[in-house]
């Protein structure tokens, strides 16, 4: 079979298997590129040097075209000398009527982002639809808006809020929303035009960092009452000690309505930096070991360090689901003026606002060399916390059976007791003589019931003395 319906539920995982299988015996390096950069028939990716680039792209060519009659071409890169190394034929459309050495080069769609050339940054070509003030039209205006990285996450999340708000007094899709939130809304939309200003190095760190001693993932949480969000960054440490933070993804997302108090919110942060961690780490390439976790919540942090207590079930899962993908050591607390994530659970208004914050750039104390001092954390006032079990105070009391004692309690009187016991002794000395003995009411033998009795009663009180 060389065609597979378009719409068939197997076929993309089929053009996948065949593309990886063309190349299976083929060097590392190609088979890295075609396993690891490619998405469907799209390939990104990026190297050190331009004659890097054109080798590893020459050597694919070769290896699809010998073992798959597929043609490898629509190359665009940001470095004129790459592109120069193809025939035309092989660039992308807008690329091929070019003077490469004086024309500027265009701007890329590449995966849904707007990719600048000559810069080498990433920006927001944004087409904002013209829909009605409805429930529908709020809706699609909010997933028009493609962010998979999430550069632009505190100015998204103020529209999901909005629309979260609005939507809550009504239930039919086309019918008006309510007027007084018309215009908060139109600023929202009319604030979005203005993203076309924001450029971000497509780069996390600029090619001086190239030859780095230490790479280190550090993720942020926080949550609000409207929003929870997390942040991470790649720290790189040069080998003359400069130091560079380099945005890699953010996340928010909007919390529900009620039934959710902040600690609750909070952890859940902790389990969104923990989800923004496995995309990171699996992206790339890197260790889970790397990354360090940060939270301005002294009840998280308890939470997570806990090993003498027991929590109900909300907090025990996710506590359960965030120490399977990070450790408790690598848990910190960061003041929330220092918290990035804290800006995600906010409602930038205005582009101006996200430049001049720390969401893009990162923490300034993440340009210091961090103490690798472990803290403790304890948990914040755990009989008052609802989300932890009580602790329950059992006592263990062994009752030991000491034979004829423990059945003077069956008795109503001391005379009844003594008569049975002076009943015993004489049934036991009969059968010992085989003869018969005195009377039950013989002064002797009541008399020596009476002692038999105390001394048990005195073995039973006072045996450890």
């Amino acid at each position: 079979m060389r065609v597979h319906e378009f719409g068939n539920r197997p076929s993309p995982a089929v053009s996948t298997y065949g593309l990886r299988h063309i190349v299976r015996n083929a060097d590392d390096d190609v088979k890295n590129y075609v396993t690891n950069d490619f998405y469907v028939d799209d390939a990104l990716s990026s190297t050190p040097s331009a004659e890097e680039a054109i080798q590893i792209l020459k050597k694919t060519q070769t290896v699809l075209k010998e073992n798959g009659s597929i043609r490898l071409h629509k190359i665009a890169s940001n470095s004129p000398t790459v592109l120069e190394a193809f025939p035309v034929n092989d660039l992308k459309k807008n690329l091929k009527t070019l003077d490469l050495c004086s024309d500027d080069l265009p701007v890329q769609q590449s995966l849904g982002l707007a990719w600048d050339l000559n810069t080498d940054c990433l920006i927001f070509n944004i087409s904002i639809p013209d829909k009605p003030f409805t429930k529908r039209g709020e809706l699609s205006t909010v997933n028009s808006l493609f962010d998979p990285l999430g550069f632009i996450s505190p100015i998204i999340i103020h529209g999901r809020i909005l629309m979260r708000d609005l939507c809550q007094e009504v239930n039919d899709w086309d019918q008006p929303l309510l007027t007084e939130f018309e215009k908060e809304w139109s600023n929202w939309k009319e604030s979005l035009k203005s993203l076309h200003k924001l450029a971000i190095p497509r780069m996390y760190t600029p090619t001086s960092f190239s030859q780095a001693t230490e790479r280190s993932v550090h993720i942020l949480c926080d949550a609000s009452e409207k929003a929870i969000a997390a942040v991470a960054y790649l720290k790189t440490v040069s080998e003359s000690g400069d130091v560079h933070v380099g945005f890699i993804m953010g996340k928010s997302k909007v919390v529900p309505v009620c039934g959710h108090t902040i600690p609750r919110l909070e952890l859940c942060g902790a389990l969104l930096a923990t989800e923004v961690g496995r995309i990171v780490f699996e992206g790339l390439n890197l260790s889970p070991d790397v990354a360090k976790y940060y939270t301005d919540s002294m009840v998280v942090l308890g939470y997570l360090n806990n090993r003498s207590r027991r929590f109900y079930n909300y907090v025990s899962n996710r506590v359960s689901t965030i120490l399977c993908h990070s450790k408790s050591e690598q848990w910190t607390f960061v003041p929330t003026h220092n918290n990035p994530a804290d800006l995600g659970t906010r409602c930038f208004t205005t582009v101006e606002e996200l430049v001049d914050s720390n969401w893009l750039q990162g923490p300034s104390h993440l340009l210091i060399s961090n103490s690798d001092e472990q803290k403790r954390f304890p948990l914040v006032a755990p009989d008052n916390d609802k989300e932890i079990r009580p602790t329950l105070a059992v006592r263990k009391a062994v009752i030991e059976e000491s034979g004829l004692h423990s059945k003077f309690e069956k008795f109503s009187s001391w005379e009844k007791l003594v008569i049975a016991f002076a009943l015993l002794i004489r049934v036991a000395r009969a059968r010992k003589s085989q003869t018969q003995t005195l009377s039950v009411r013989d002064i002797g033998i009541t008399k020596e019931a009476k002692i038999f009795i105390l001394r048990l009663a005195q073995q039973a009180s006072f045996r450890m003395r």
